[in-house]
């Protein structure tokens, strides 16, 4: 008897110890992760305002996936360049839902449906001024079209200063520096990771300062983050904003299956874009237009048409340029909306 006792008495201990160590873990796993700087020397605003830079000139996502909330998971490639250009297509199954392309002068939307929350939009294609309006079409988001590509880019959608720094902390379970502003319209947080050695943006959160409380417009998550090249770019993002009419939140998944960091832009959106540098033919400025045939050293050139004085802005690439091919006009879908 007294040796069955003692036995159940190790059982006991043994099974105290092992509660004990998994309290421990637990509470460990509550407390998060330490800041990755010494107890008063939290970074400078500056240094982490600067973070919110786009890493990048340019860039092409020629594999992603998105899923909006429990739905399944569309293919989504994206092109992006500074300042205020880019393009995306969402498919099923190889076939076209959304594709949205929007330049300096204009946006174009090729809209073929799909969307739960967007049955009243008839298909066709809809094109007008650039805007916010234009840019929630693609993935949800309200942003002006170059707070977009600044997140594309590795940057961040940041609200128009002066800023009133109201917030600063180091969120231990999210291991991100947390950092909010505001200005007279909005409230912003902003979230930054230490990675290598240098603060990186990985997220923000935007109210709208009006009424008595803040009224939640969106949050914008970089869930992952990983270095492509020698850039550190989003590998998969998670982006919630309210659904219309308070029917809960609309929550969009993107993972990043492939990012090519400044690419040749010109070529048409593909799935396989080029990622070395392209050999440029020798006869790559000539034009039907061009006499091939005339050698004569002597002949005068043709007058330049441009005036003395005036630069003619580069071409558009074709990425950002709308297509209507096959598709009803519609005229634009964001007149009288911001």
């Amino acid at each position: 008897m007294t040796g069955r006792w003692r036995s159940l008495q190790i059982v006991q201990l043994r099974a105290s110890i092992l509660g004990f160590a998994l309290v421990a873990v637990t509470l460990a796993g509550c407390r998060g992760v330490e800041a990755p700087y010494p107890p008063g020397a939290r970074p400078e605003v500056a240094d982490l305002m600067a973070a919110t830079a786009p890493t990048l000139e340019s860039v092409t996502v020629p594999r992603a996936k998105v899923r909006r909330g429990g739905g399944p998971a569309a293919n989504l490639m994206l092109v992006a360049q500074a300042p205020a250009r880019f393009s995306g297509t969402i498919q099923i199954s190889g076939h076209e839902l959304v594709t949205l392309a929007v330049n300096e002068a204009a946006y174009g939307l090729r809209w073929i449906g799909g969307r739960d929350d967007d049955d009243n939009l008839a298909p066709g294609y809809y094109t007008g001024p650039p805007s916010r309006c234009a840019v929630e079409t693609l993935l949800g988001v309200s942003l002006e079209p170059a707070a977009f590509v600044d997140l594309i880019l590795g940057g961040a959608p940041v609200i128009d200063g002066p800023h009133e720094i109201l917030d600063r902390r180091w969120d231990r379970r999210a291991e991100r520096e947390r950092l909010t502003i505001a200005n007279p319209a909005y409230r912003q947080e902003l979230a930054f990771a230490w990675i290598d050695g240098h603060w990186q943006f990985a997220g923000a959160t935007l109210w709208a300062l009006r009424g008595a409380e803040p009224t939640w417009l969106w949050t914008i998550d970089h869930e992952e983050l990983r270095t492509v090249g020698q850039h550190v770019l989003p590998a998969k993002t998670q982006i919630r904003r309210p659904k219309p009419r308070g029917r809960g939140e609309l929550v969009i998944n993107i993972t990043f299956i492939n990012q090519v960091p400044n690419p040749i832009l010109g070529a048409a959106l593909s799935a396989d874009p080029p990622i070395d540098a392209i050999d440029v033919p020798v006869n790559a400025g000539d034009t039907w237009d061009d006499d091939w045939d005339d050698d004569d050293d002597d002949d005068e050139p043709a007058p330049d048409p441009t005036p003395v004085g005036v630069v003619e802005p580069p071409p558009i690439p074709p990425q950002f340029r709308g297509n209507p091919a096959g598709l009803v006009p519609r005229g634009d879908l964001c007149a009288g909306r911001p």
